[in-house]
């Protein structure tokens, strides 16, 4: 995923971009921003209640993390990929301040996704992509041209039998 900069220093909450190039927000990350007081697994499973659908509008992300007993070194912390419209409707959900905030903070942030440059921009990434794949492709298919080539271009004969040896 690619770290998604909008406008610096404006950055309230971390937005990245996932592997369909959809804006996406960590759950903890937004929970932890609305100063939401409830334990963030119980928040996001009373949040899910208004509908939200697994692999829809979030993900589901297992992480490891560092803990202070030396038993267990690392612990398993639950979070979710938000899509951007999730986010925004969570947000509204909260209605206090910080949900408005965080509201509109994602809806500049899909303003700026969807503006000319950054279409553009998201074009040229898939271009780019598209080109070094047919690049790779040219490259593994060589050999087989250049065998298709030669039969081509041959003015003789030869037998199936003899052609599986010489290509072996």
């Amino acid at each position: 995923m690619n770290q998604l900069t909008i406008e610096p220093n404006q950055e309230l909450i971390p937005v990245t971009e996932n592997e369909q190039n959809e804006v996406v927000v960590s759950g903890r990350d937004l929970h932890e921003f609305l100063e939401i007081g409830t334990q963030y697994t119980k928040w996001f499973d009373r949040m899910t209640e208004y509908g939200f659908e697994e692999n829809e509008d979030y993900v589901l992300l297992s992480q490891k993390r560092l803990t202070n007993n030396p038993r267990n070194p690392y612990t398993e912390v639950g979070d979710h990929l938000l899509k951007l419209d999730a986010a925004k409707e969570i947000s509204m959900i909260q209605r206090n301040d910080k949900g408005k905030q965080a509201r509109q903070y994602f809806l500049q942030i899909e303003k700026a996704w969807n503006s000319p440059e950054m279409i553009m921009k998201r074009a040229l990434q898939f271009a780019d992509k598209k080109i070094v794949s047919l690049e790779e492709k040219i490259k593994e298919d060589q050999p087989k041209v250049l065998f298709a080539d030669a039969v081509n271009s041959s003015t003789s004969s030869i037998l199936v039998g003899e052609l599986a040896k010489l290509i072996s």
